[in-house]
């Protein structure tokens, strides 16, 4: 068999809808993995000739994902919140979310994994530094999450572990599907803090939509916090905060500018934990936490 014929032969995710093709599960451990190319988000495609031993993580949610699929020695360098997580991994990004590159570059990686927030140019300036090859997550869909997973697999050499943690979102996905069927879409509003809230074009979009939602921040709202006249017109039905926006209903019920919006009035309000939202390992439940809040009765 050709290499290219073998990694054919990996990992091919039917089940992702969107393309792989190229990649089947493997069927025994003589099946070469390397080389092999993936595709990253909004960066050039990655090529790497072998798996990798010394991982930078610059975002939380491949962090998740990684240690998941087994990775934790192999990561020299993570957040700073998140340096509990991975051992003797150093800090390399700081508590206002900025990249401490001189830091980064000194862990010597040989992958570097981020988000798409992180600064492509300065991105580009570490691998070269390093010779670290550059992966960015596609964070943006739970399609998008699954692929990553795929593709993280690959880089760390890991696909079928990678398989097992996609299973477990599809399961979930289509357990939502089943159970949400015929029902009506719940508007619904997202607080991550200062009425700041979530585009449609985000994974939180994707889970609410796919959760039986409408988000009624729509797909471009404004920077900052939310116009809350827009938000008392649009009367959403349920109020959803995350665990780090220090939101209470409580407090809703206070501000004469919400406590008229029907989910505060009707009690139609709770958090989630903001790691579930991390894009990654998490997403599957995620899905199903935000689908039992606005649809209660479909899984009782």
């Amino acid at each position: 068999m050709t290499r290219p014929a073998a990694l054919a032969a990996v990992l091919c995710l039917g089940l992702l809808g969107t393309a792989c093709g190229e990649r089947a599960e493997p069927t025994g451990s003589a099946v070469e993995l390397y080389p092999v190319t993936v595709r990253s988000s909004g960066q050039p495609p990655v090529v790497v000739r072998g798996r990798a031993e010394r991982i930078a993580v610059v975002a939380p949610g491949p962090l998740t994902t990684l240690l998941q699929l087994g990775a934790r020695e192999r990561i020299v360098a993570v957040p700073g919140s998140a340096a509990r997580l991975a051992g003797t991994a150093a800090p390399v990004v700081d508590r206002r979310g900025r990249i401490l590159w001189d830091e980064l570059e000194a862990r010597r990686p040989d992958l570097i994994v981020a988000s798409p927030l992180a600064s492509g140019e300065e991105l580009g300036r570490s691998g070269q530094a390093t010779g670290a090859a550059v992966y960015v997550a596609d964070e943006t869909s739970i399609r998008g999450v699954e692929r990553s997973i795929s593709d993280l697999g690959l880089l760390v050499g890991e696909p079928l572990a990678a398989r097992r943690l996609i299973g477990r979102i599809e399961e979930s996905r289509q357990t939502v599907e089943e159970r949400l069927a015929g029902k009506r879409r719940v508007t619904v509003f997202v607080d991550t803090g200062f009425f700041t809230t979530v585009s449609d074009r985000s994974l939180v979009g994707d889970l609410i939509r796919r959760a039986g939602g409408r988000n009624v921040a729509g797909s471009t709202p404004e920077p900052g916090p939310f116009d809350l006249r827009h938000l008392a017109e649009v009367d959403p039905e349920v109020y959803l905060a995350t665990s780090d926006s220090n939101t209470s209903l409580r407090a809703l019920r206070k501000d004469a500018r919400t406590r008229r919006l029907s989910a505060i009035r009707e009690g139609r309000f709770a958090v989630i934990p903001a790691r579930l939202l991390q894009p990654g390992a998490h997403t599957g439940a995620a899905l199903v936490t935000i689908a039992r809040l606005l649809h209660p009765d479909a899984f009782r």
